[in-house]
């Protein structure tokens, strides 16, 4: 017996909390929100962000110059990738836009019934994203995490641990 298993050296880095996709690789995962936080969020002089409920008041914060409010949504996934779940938050425009259209479509509907598949390309102002419905049993690891995710969405909006 080694003192550290094979599996923990051979297993990806630090797999966090929250989900990003990787670049040049098809990132899955399945949304398991029954519904994602809207907001807003906006970077303070001291590199934090603040975020906000989307129809709430924007609150006080020394704010970075010449910063303004990003839309953002949030929502839980299962993360195949990682094996676990993890928070995703969207600032991104053409993601946004993507589900919103892809669980518009009556043949998709809402996205827990299916996963994504998340591909980026480029690197900064030039990353894009591409996003690709896939339908797939839903296995007994993700159906027990979409009953019971163990994430609060809302600690987001006070700067605390959503996993907590």
């Amino acid at each position: 017996m080694s003192f550290i298993s094979d599996e923990f050296i051979q297993s990806s880095s630090n797999v966090g909390s929250y989900f990003k996709p990787k670049k040049g690789v098809n990132n899955k995962v399945r949304i398991l929100s029954e519904r994602a936080m809207e907001g807003y969020v906006q970077w303070t002089q001291d590199n934090k962000p603040m975020r906000w409920k989307y129809g709430e008041n924007k609150p006080d914060a020394d704010y970075q110059p010449d910063s303004r409010p990003r839309k953002f949504l949030a929502t839980a996934v299962w993360n195949y990738d990682a094996e676990q779940v993890q928070v995703w938050e969207i600032t991104q425009k053409s993601i946004m836009d993507s589900i919103n259209e892809i669980a518009r479509d009556p043949d998709f509907g809402h996205p827990n019934r299916y996963d994504l598949k998340i591909t980026r390309t480029g690197e900064g102002l030039e990353t894009q994203y591409q996003i690709i419905p896939h339908s797939a049993a839903l296995l007994p690891e993700v159906e027990g995490a979409m009953q019971n995710p163990g994430v609060n969405l809302e600690a987001l909006l006070h700067g605390e641990d959503p996993f907590a």
